[in-house]
């Protein structure tokens, strides 16, 4: 990753910070160039993240609650005076079968991973208008685009299908002011989310497997050139576009 991939000095928020993919997309922003800003509830780990990236920002917030999205916004425009880039990924899934999923589950995971990037998206927009555009990217999944059946999780699906489906439309309505959205679709990578699967992405277990042409799970980093595509020049007439980065697995 270098300044010629257009992210230089860009602000970029990236919620659900502190673990995972949302600590490893914020490690491929800041060696683009870009000034992450990095948002989740969990403080501790983010101020350790923080003293690893030089100019990295830390703002604890939990994505749900409307005030700590507005403190977050604010913050970054306090600081930086603007906002270039959004990446809502905070989420979580609920994996049980349907006839077992309460619609107060249901609703609390459709609220994280759809409502909240929603709200924020929209305030996201708000401060990019007036710095002349900017770019968001949705982190949608691989079962947004297609069932698995060993890995039933209605309210997770819905989420992930939902924002696919807002990623979309956002760009359609926005792309006037200069703001592009576009969505990317993980498949499966070794996280705190995925433990259940193993940290062995080439071991994961054979269903998921099977259904993968490339016959492993995603490995750390194979989300990088993605994300950091998706937010810079080099997709300066890519929008409304969803990126999946599965091995295959939506084809299947």
């Amino acid at each position: 990753m270098t300044a010629e991939d257009g992210l230089q000095d860009r602000v970029v928020i990236v919620t659900g910070a502190s673990s995972g993919l949302g600590e490893q997309m914020a490690r491929a922003l800041a060696a683009a160039g870009a000034v992450p800003v990095l948002a989740a509830r969990r403080a501790d780990r983010l101020t350790a993240l923080c003293a690893e990236l030089p100019g990295a920002q830390a703002v604890a917030c939990d994505v749900t609650d409307d005030a700590d999205r507005r403190r977050l916004v604010a913050t970054v425009l306090e600081r930086h005076g603007r906002l270039d880039g959004l990446v809502n990924n905070a989420g979580a899934g609920a994996s049980a079968p349907a006839l077992k999923t309460t619609t107060e589950t249901f609703a609390h995971v459709l609220d994280l991973n759809l409502t909240a990037p929603f709200a924020l998206a929209c305030l996201a927009a708000e401060a990019m208008r007036g710095n002349g555009g900017g770019a968001i990217v949705n982190v949608a999944s691989v079962m947004g685009l297609r069932s698995i059946g060993e890995i039933p999780d209605a309210a997770y699906v819905a989420s992930k299908a939902g924002m696919i489906g807002l990623t979309r439309e956002l760009a359609s309505q926005w792309g006037r002011h200069g703001i592009r959205v576009n969505a990317l679709a993980p498949g499966f990578f070794a996280s705190e989310m995925t433990a259940g699967l193993g940290d062995d992405p080439e071991a994961f277990p054979a269903f998921l497997l099977d259904q993968t042409p490339l016959r492993r799970g995603g490995r750390a980093g194979e989300l990088d050139a993605a994300v950091v595509f998706l937010l810079g020049s080099g997709a300066s007439f890519v929008t409304g576009h969803v990126l999946s980065v599965d091995g295959g697995m939506a084809v299947r």
